[in-house]
């Protein structure tokens, strides 16, 4: 993120309260309860963090209940609830969804099989996913840092998302960028963040996103005086990942330039596109700001955690894992 203004660490400085306090409370509503967030599990080559019974990654489902081992305890939110009771890889109730289930009714889909590249933020509680999304699904995020992207390894994954790629210490081969392109083509969902303060990280993630003909440019998005995120409220029409949605913030993140459809823009710049490509689809997200416990506490004016639910229902495929969001979430 390179230069961080006072102001940034001091609205990051809440660690603990963080994303646990903003979007993990028990009741799975996004209301703050407190909590400790616990010390991060390990992902590593599994398919659940810490602890976790998994899945196994792939299409080796297991026949896991739900409930059963994985990210973290599931929620038991108010909203509407999955239509299946088991992660098996099976349309059990034939209403054309594999594997719909949602027992605490959190929005969140229980078999949900995601991915993070690289690494999260380094200022304050900089990871969604570690607090967030491994309260709310069996398998929790699978934390793929450095490695190598090969058709075998992302197909374990439904969606993917690109934090801090700076820090991989290599750029990505023709071969690895190939082997996305085609996951995407078959289903995948991919989205994007930046803004995390090293150039090797544009290049990078540019360099994942060329295929699609869509990138960030050079020139950053400054933030306001006084260190504050800008609210980005211009929003492009009727799109399932904007539903709901009236503001989120951006800090020194990048404009999003070429293809897709423009659905944000913020002080000239765009923000945010989304595109498919084949069966899949992706998003481009001009900030990382959304991962941060600082947007989800300190802004009740942002509706972060109802924009995460709306890309992850997005990216994952039309057919497997879709559930209701909440209607409470906002």
């Amino acid at each position: 993120m390179g230069w961080v203004p006072v102001g940034q660490l001091l609205r990051v400085a809440c660690i603990g309260v963080a994303l646990q306090a903003a979007a993990c409370s028990s009741d799975g509503d996004g209301a703050s309860t407190g909590g400790d967030t616990g010390d991060t599990g390990d992902t590593g080559d599994t398919a659940g963090s810490a602890g976790s019974a998994g899945s196994g990654g792939g299409d080796d489902f297991g026949g896991i209940a739900v409930g059963a081992g994985g990210g973290g305890s599931i929620s038991s939110g108010s909203g509407v609830t999955g239509n299946e009771d088991s992660c098996d890889g099976v349309d059990n109730d034939g209403n054309g969804i594999i594997d719909d289930v949602d027992a605490g009714g959190d929005g969140v889909c229980d078999c949900l099989r995601i991915a993070t590249l690289g690494e999260p933020g380094r200022w304050g509680e900089g990871d969604v996913f570690e607090a967030w999304l491994n309260k709310r699904s069996i398998n929790g995020a699978v934390d793929l840092n450095d490695a190598e992207l090969t058709a075998e390894e992302l197909s374990k994954h439904q969606v993917i998302v690109v934090q801090d790629v700076s820090v991989i210490g290599r750029t990505y081969s023709s071969a690895e960028v190939e082997a996305l392109s085609d996951w995407i083509a078959k289903g995948g969902g991919l989205m994007t963040l930046i803004g995390y303060g090293d150039p090797d990280e544009r290049e990078n993630v540019n360099t994942l996103l060329e295929p699609l003909g869509v990138g960030y440019d050079e020139q950053q998005i400054l933030p306001r005086q006084g260190g504050s995120t800008i609210p980005i409220t211009e929003w492009g029409g009727a799109h399932p990942v904007l539903d709901g949605i009236q503001a989120v913030g951006v800090d020194t993140g990048y404009p999003v330039a070429g293809e897709g459809t423009t659905l944000a823009t913020g002080d000239g710049h765009d923000v945010l596109k989304a595109l498919e490509s084949g069966d899949g689809r992706v998003l481009v997200w001009g900030d990382e700001w959304i991962t941060y416990n600082s947007e989800w506490v300190e802004h009740p004016d942002y509706q972060v955690e109802r924009f995460w639910l709306n890309a992850i229902k997005w990216l994952t495929p039309a057919n497997e894992c879709q559930v209701a969001i909440p209607p409470n979430i906002n």
